[in-house]
């Protein structure tokens, strides 16, 4: 179990420095969403709330982007791990693993997704009201935040921080499997054709820096539409507004475009991150030494005393 909790600290910090970097960025992209037609892009955003709003506007949310994406990391990367290896070695057969490796991966990100979920999404409720109303919830902090949203229904309760859950869920399921998989696919790919970039642990590296790129682009496109419709619904208040409410009041609106709006700043910041992520969970796993055999002898070791 120790590898696992190694994993959870390598992609822990993967995860929160990669996000902590590119906070403004996420921030000119949510506000575009919350509020269609303020800018009219994303270096427009980025002058408009530094000229209007202060430097500081840019990194609206940092405390629940922090603490948010250090429990994504903990938990996700050592999910996928053993789900991956569970589905693999343990539920299925050899044969049936080895001819449905990308299916297997898809499984295991989206099952790691929904565990990351449940402790990302209240979270990101709290980030996404922070930087929409700056002047009711940035005062408040984030644990003043969850308070607040956590009252606003009477009824609900503290299940109104989970609101977003369905969309949140979906996008993150989404995001999360395309995202290991197109990561594997595109290291698989770039190996295959220079193999001598395995030999050292600088190109090594750097083939985790772009394959990470790129699946942090591709995944940002397929789950744009459940990230808008997220952010939506965050935004209000009362959290009655579930995932296909949300989508058919958005696309009644504004159009179908709705759903894709911010795409651009989406993928520039997903190919960042996820870049980013990748290359620094590579680093730590380096450090920590772990490898491919480690994991599998804790997998056998976790079946035989369960």
């Amino acid at each position: 179990l120790g590898i696992y909790a190694l994993l959870g600290i390598s992609g822990g910090g993967g995860c929160t420095l990669t996000h902590t970097l590119v906070i403004p960025l996420d921030v000119v992209k949510t506000r575009m969403q919350t509020s269609p037609g303020r800018y009219a892009g994303l270096f427009d955003g980025f002058n408009a709330m530094a000229k209007d709003e202060g430097i500081s506007a840019l990194f609206l949310g940092t405390q629940a982007t922090v603490v948010g994406y250090l429990w994504y990391g903990i938990s996700v990367y050592p999910c996928y791990a053993f789900f991956k290896r569970f589905l693999g070695d343990s539920l299925l057969s050899p044969a049936f693993a080895v001819a449905h490796t990308s299916q297997i991966a898809l499984v295991a990100g989206a099952l790691a997704s929904v565990v990351a979920s449940l402790g990302l999404t209240p979270i990101e409720a709290c980030r996404i009201r922070a930087v929409a109303q700056p002047e009711t919830y940035r005062p408040l902090g984030l644990l003043g935040t969850l308070d607040v949203i956590s009252k606003e229904d009477g009824d609900l309760g503290w299940k109104n921080l989970y609101a977003g859950l369905p969309s949140l869920m979906l996008r993150q399921v989404i995001f999360g499997s395309v995202k290991f998989l197109a990561f594997e696919r595109a290291s698989d790919a770039i190996f295959s054709i220079y193999p001598n970039l395995r030999d050292e642990t600088v190109t090594a590296l750097g083939v985790s820096l772009v394959a990470g790129g790129i699946s942090g682009a591709l995944s940002s496109v397929v789950s744009q539409p459940a990230d808008s419709v997220l952010t939506f619904v965050a935004k209000q208040k009362g959290g009655n507004i579930g995932l296909l409410e949300g989508a058919r009041i958005m696309v009644n609106q504004d159009g179908a475009g709705s759903l894709f709006r911010g795409l651009g700043s989406r993928s520039v910041w997903a190919g960042c991150i996820i870049a980013g992520q990748f290359l620094l969970y590579d680093v730590f796993r380096a450090f920590f030494g772990i490898t491919g055999d480690d994991l599998n002898q804790v997998f056998e070791v976790v079946l035989d005393t369960s």
